[in-house]
């Protein structure tokens, strides 16, 4: 082999002398085959010992120098290294990143896979739609593995992979001479003190014809923005704008890369063998939609009490919950690797399957199959392992996922060409499947189930109803004990204080909103001594603030439920739900505030007031009026609690 040197490792070097000399370190001790020479260019540093370092290591004979007689900034810098040599390749290193064995063999191989790749740009923790584990973000260095062993691993998973890019990321930037050549150099004048520069310098080599890649199998680390400090945020903010007036198309390709992730396989090649080699305990596979809510609490409960007991959790979801498509994202919950996983169905479900083995699944539990491939939903099969269902809506027979037809109240579960003719009327959240295929969806998971779990007997009695043969258990969520909230002061109401209800959560027309209005509107057309008091958010607040009966409190963190309903100084809480719900912890919420709840006589809510006796019943209805109505004679003379009023 020709040992002339074929690519120049150009290092602008200014501030911050542990980082940099860490940085030429790295590169003089990294052994790789291909003939190189590191250039490093000192841009007038403000720091007497890094200059005084640099010049040794060049008396040394370790790398060339050379000096800016002023600070010229990374744009002008990075342009003197680059026309030293134009019958080289060049590689861009910023002299805060770390480099180790083979990273230049790897990625002159990446440059010269296609004779139209003009940049390669290798993974790092810190390098924007490069950066690893997560996108788009600034890392912390993996504590299971050291950043060596994870290049390593880079290359054994990845071995001559790349992906098409956008743009190089230029903390370490292969650039081939014939791009060079072609292009030009950075824009100094336009890009200043820098950044941005090597994002303008890709949109021009792609007008030329040139692609940009990343190699998948190097991983560098880049600790980032070190020479900047303070000015980094001012100069990217500026440089950006530049950037955009000038290649209009270039900030929605980002975008638009972002949002189809194509980087996403080889980041999970990675993040599997990461897990493989730490060897974590079986891992439970738990399939669900990616919405929040109840069943959202209670896959979190789920996973700290897999985790207790001994194994791994994992989530199958949708890979984007705003629009579901035909990929899935698999998450591992594991304490050293945050692993998040996407497949693209169905031509990755057999890696799916196969690393899903390699990770040793014991078992999977169905949470939900709304909006999740139909393929995944063999997996137990395909794995060879055993199944369990969680009931939390009853999406498992009705298209409409809540038994509402159009009363805008529960249906009673009619028979199947009933609900056929619901869905065909009033839409579905499944237009994929007849009511008989989801129900023969739905028989082929409950049916083979080893068990299925309802988190009230309501629930479990309509599931047995629509699958006599699944093993149907009732349990109530695991929550912690609560103390019996004190009976509401203010009764037997004296007819003429104004008496507050607090209706907590996120309500919906599922969860009453239609009659939550109805009734603000009566209160003030008749001047009742009510007000509604909503811990949460609604479909439309507007409507209900114009009645001047009713305050909105907004979003809130769930930990916080149980204050911000103490703080709106409710006599009691209202639970309109027209749908028999599962359970409902917004219900365990105002018990933990201390309010007696009044709720319809419909789900779990009917069911765990009668079995508490911590509140009433109310016949379910939309009539506004009506249910006012039946309130005011509750607070006039309280009945026994758990009562269901007339």
């Amino acid at each position: 082999m020709d040992n002339a040197p074929r690519v120049d490792v150009i290092v602008p070097a200014y501030r911050g002398l542990g980082l940099t000399l860490a940085c030429l370190e790295s590169l003089l001790g990294a052994t790789c085959r291909t003939p190189h020479r590191i250039v490093v260019i000192n841009d007038c540093s403000p720091e007497p010992d890094l200059t005084a370092a640099l010049r040794q290591l060049a008396g040394q004979g370790r790398l060339e120098l050379l000096e800016n007689r002023r600070n010229l900034g990374f744009p002008a810098t990075a342009n003197r290294g680059l026309t030293l040599s134009p019958e080289r390749d060049r590689v861009l290193v910023n002299s805060d990143v770390l480099v180790f064995d083979g990273w230049l063999d790897r990625l002159a191989a990446a440059a010269q896979a296609a004779p139209d790749i003009g940049t390669v740009t290798p993974f790092s923790n810190n390098a924007t739609i490069c950066s690893y584990p997560v996108p788009n973000t600034d890392n912390p260095l993996p504590a299971d593995i050291a950043p060596a062993a994870l290049d390593a691993l880079c290359a054994a998973e990845n071995a001559g992979k790349t992906v098409d890019l956008p743009t190089a990321v230029g903390f370490c930037m292969y650039i081939r001479r014939e791009c060079l050549a072609d292009v030009g150099l950075f824009d100094a004048e336009a890009f200043g003190l820098g950044y941005g520069e090597e994002n303008d310098f890709c949109q021009r080599a792609a007008h030329c014809g040139w692609r940009h890649v990343l190699a998948g199998d190097v991983f560098a680390v880049h600790a980032g923005g070190a020479s900047f400090g303070e000015g980094r945020k001012p100069a990217l903010a500026r440089n950006l704008a530049v950037l955009a007036a000038r290649h209009p198309g270039y900030l929605p390709r980002v975008r638009e890369f972002m949002r189809r992730d194509p980087v996403a396989a080889l980041r999970r090649n990675v993040d599997v063998a990461r897990l493989a080699r730490l060897a974590p305990p079986p891992l439970v596979v738990r399939l669900c939609h990616a919405k929040d809510g109840g069943t959202a609490r209670r896959l979190a409960d789920e996973a700290r009490e897999l985790v207790a007991a001994g194994f791994t959790p994992a989530s199958l979801a949708p890979a984007d919950r705003e629009n579901p498509d035909h990929r899935v994202r698999l998450t591992v919950d594991h304490p050293e690797v945050a692993a998040d996983l996407v497949y693209a169905l169905p031509d990755e479900l057999p890696r799916l399957v196969d690393d899903l083995r390699r990770l040793g699944t014991a078992g999977c539990v169905f949470h939900h199959f709304l909006d999740l491939p139909p393929e995944v939903l063999a997996l137990p099969h395909r794995l060879g392992v055993p199944h369990e269902a969680r009931v939390h809506d009853f999406g498992w027979f009705c298209p409409s996922i809540n038994c509402i037809n159009d009363t805008g109240l529960a249906c009673g579960e009619p028979d199947r060409a009933a609900c056929q003719r619901c869905a065909d009327v009033n839409g579905t959240d499944m237009p994929h499947l007849t009511v008989e295929a989801l129900y023969a969806q739905s028989g082929r998971i409950l049916e083979t189930a080893a068990r299925v779990v309802a988190p009230s007997r309501d629930a479990a009695a309509r599931l047995r109803h629509c699958f006599p043969t699944a093993r149907v258990e009732a349990v109530p969520h695991p929550e912690p004990a609560l103390a019996p909230p004190p009976p509401p002061a203010i009764l037997p109401w004296d007819g003429r204080t104004p008496v507050r209800l607090a209706v907590i959560g996120a309500i919906g027309e599922h969860k009453g909103y239609g009659v939550l209005l109805a009734m603000a509107r009566d209160a003030n057309r008749r001047g009742l001594p009510l007000s509604f008091q909503v811990a949460g958010f609604t479909k439309d607040d507007f409507p209900l603030f114009a009645t001047g009966k009713a305050f909105v409190s907004g979003r809130y963190p769930e930990n916080e439920a149980v204050d911000v309903i103490r703080e709106l100084d409710c006599h009691l809480a209202l639970f309109l739900s027209v749908w028999p719900e599962t359970y409902c912890y917004t219900l365990t919420e105002a018990w933990r505030a201390g309010l007696y709840a009044v709720g319809f006589d419909l789900g779990a809510v009917g069911e765990r007031i009668a079995a508490t006796g911590w509140g009433w019943r109310l016949p379910p209805s939309r009539d506004g009026a009506a249910v006012n109505d039946r309130l005011l004679a509750l607070f006039r003379q309280p009945p026994a609690p758990g009562t269901l009023l007339p």
